[in-house]
């Protein structure tokens, strides 16, 4: 159950690449960024009024999720930025890339055990994903450098959210992340100037698309999903967000996929496979240990 959500938070994502770099050429940055996390927010806190208003009152939810909100600012606001100057390949592989910062967070400040297994997969993954996304032809630039503040800035936020979950209510949470991530872009558009925005037909869709689907669902399931799974298998399922958006290309722009794209994909798809089947296994084995012992 849980697996289908996040598979479908991948496919979401595996279209937003396209979407915010066509959008980026014609609305400033920051305001996109501002625009996506205001109407999540706008969604979700009349519904949190509908359903419990108290559950606002929460100052762990609220502190919490104004941390998440920064982080998710910070990672939206460094990969539209990014865009404008990379392409969408370099961007969805360094992006993807958190999913190697993940462990290393996991291990050394929360001192979780990574197993060899995680590890395995997590080289497969990212193997997988500079072959399927990254464009040799296209040589680092500035752009590239300014997406690494994406996969970090993720990669912490995937980390954090799976921590506060344990500890607050899903929707404040998720509330008051998008009322942080909308007041740090809101002022960064106003403190960079304020620059005048026109929306088209074309973009507002978009920003509603971004805002509603790409934002608020996305990042609500994103939260939600980890008081029952683990940070680091959400991170290797959620690697497979440029998979999708190869095959999108594929569907409705007759992109066809090289050699090496196509062995990049195989080995994002054995990798997540390979963690799930794996990981279940030994879970597996620990729980009937566990009840012999007790037995």
């Amino acid at each position: 159950m849980y697996l289908f959500w996040l598979i479908l938070v991948s496919i979401v994502w595996g279209t937003t690449f396209f979407i915010v770099k066509d959008t980026v050429s014609s609305v400033n940055e920051y305001f996109l960024v501002f625009a996506r996390s205001f109407l999540a927010f706008v969604f979700i806190f009349g519904y949190q009024l509908y359903k419990s208003k108290k559950q606002l009152l929460n100052k762990r939810a609220f502190f919490n999720g104004s941390i998440l909100g920064v982080l998710l600012a910070t990672a939206y606001a460094s990969q539209t930025i990014g865009l404008k100057y990379t392409s969408t390949g370099h961007s969805a592989f360094i992006t993807s890339s958190a999913v190697i910062i993940v462990p290393f967070i996991l291990f050394f400040f929360y001192k979780t055990k990574i197993l060899r297994i995680d590890w395995i997969a997590v080289l497969m993954v990212i193997a997988g994903l500079f072959l399927l996304t990254y464009d040799i032809e296209t040589s680092i630039n500035i752009g590239d450098i300014i997406t690494i503040t994406t996969a970090v800035a993720g990669a912490i936020h995937l980390v954090l959210a799976g921590r506060f979950i344990t500890k607050s209510e899903a929707l404040p949470l998720v509330t008051y992340q998008f009322l942080g991530a909308s007041v740090i872009s809101l002022l960064a558009w106003l403190i960079t100037g304020a620059s005048p925005v026109v929306i088209s037909l074309k973009s507002g869709l978009s920003l509603l698309y971004l805002g509603v689907i790409g934002t608020l669902f996305c990042y609500f399931v994103a939260v939600w999903v980890q008081k029952y799974v683990s940070s680091l298998k959400v991170a290797i399922i959620f690697s497979l967000e440029p998979v999708f958006a190869a095959i999108i290309g594929f569907i409705l722009l007759n992109e066809v996929l090289n050699v090496m794209e196509l062995t990049g994909t195989i080995l994002i798809l054995s990798g997540v496979i390979f963690h799930s089947l794996a990981r279940n296994y030994i879970d597996r084995r620990k729980f009937e240990i566990n009840n012999k012992v007790e037995v």
